[in-house]
């Protein structure tokens, strides 16, 4: 939690100290606490919590008197940021630039109930033959976002998920793993390695690489991924350029959501 003031207005400060007070603990609290913890005098404290609470960022706790918890009002503004629309604003002038920067197609994934789903792309002048549509639901083995999103998650909902997931695979090519036991363990390297590729698994002559989007807690949100002719993914000089393109691309996403 922040200390230093500089020159903000005092009472703004105290109020983001009660919510960061609130983040590293969600347990109700009474104004006694907040005052200890915070150093905040109890005069201000009333006035600044009041205020608070008829906004509805603070609520009084039902279950503990005298005690106050978050409102649930503050939920707006995580559905606000973690939102579909408000990741493709953000994400989509960066997806731009690195289609033109390396003549790629580039897209925003997100995992779907059983699939990985394209909700944005931006694609290069050079003709791509094969590419997936905006919306279309495929199976994970053929994506390289959408294994990533899967071996990012966490084992016992990536269990669960598999479960589901599985039931889709289809070899689209040779070279597609449909076996669900090499599936996992392909998983494992992918997580391992912190990015997701696919090798002519979608369509032949066609490779893609894909990193993660975090949040600043370390979920990961969705993935943002290159997609083009297999031969600039098949050397390790171009393969890493593309790479580090997208790990900058990803981190210049996460710095203007968060």
């Amino acid at each position: 939690m922040k200390t230093e003031t500089n020159d903000f207005p005092p009472a703004a400060v105290r109020t983001l100290q009660i919510l960061d007070l609130f983040l590293e603990d969600s347990s109700s609290k009474s104004l006694k606490t907040i005052s200890e913890k915070l150093s905040i005098p109890f005069t201000s404290l009333y006035r600044i919590a009041s205020c608070m609470k008829e906004y509805q960022y603070l609520v009084e706790d039902p279950a503990n008197p005298n005690h106050l918890r978050l409102g649930y009002k503050l939920t707006g503004f995580s559905d606000i940021i973690s939102s579909e629309k408000y990741l493709i604003k953000i994400a989509h002038p960066f997806m731009k630039q690195i289609c033109n920067d390396l003549g790629q197609a580039c897209q925003l994934c997100i995992l779907s109930s059983d699939g990985v789903c394209t909700i944005d792309q931006c694609l290069p002048k050079s003709t791509i033959t094969y590419i997936t549509r905006l919306n279309e639901v495929i199976p994970i083995n053929v994506s390289a976002s959408g294994k990533l999103l899967t071996a990012l998650l966490p084992k016992e909902e990536r269990a669960r998920f598999l479960k589901k997931a599985t039931l889709r695979f289809t070899p689209y090519t040779e070279k597609t793993i449909t076996d669900p036991a090499l599936f996992s363990e392909h998983l494992e390297q992918i997580a391992a390695q912190g990015y997701g590729t696919d090798d002519e698994e979608y369509a032949i002559g066609v490779g893609c690489i894909a990193v993660p989007i975090h949040t600043p807690d370390n979920k990961i949100i969705a993935a943002v991924g290159t997609t083009g002719p297999v031969a600039p993914y098949k050397t390790s000089e171009s393969f890493n350029s593309i790479l580090e393109h997208l790990k900058e691309t990803a981190q210049q996403i996460e710095e203007r959501m968060f």
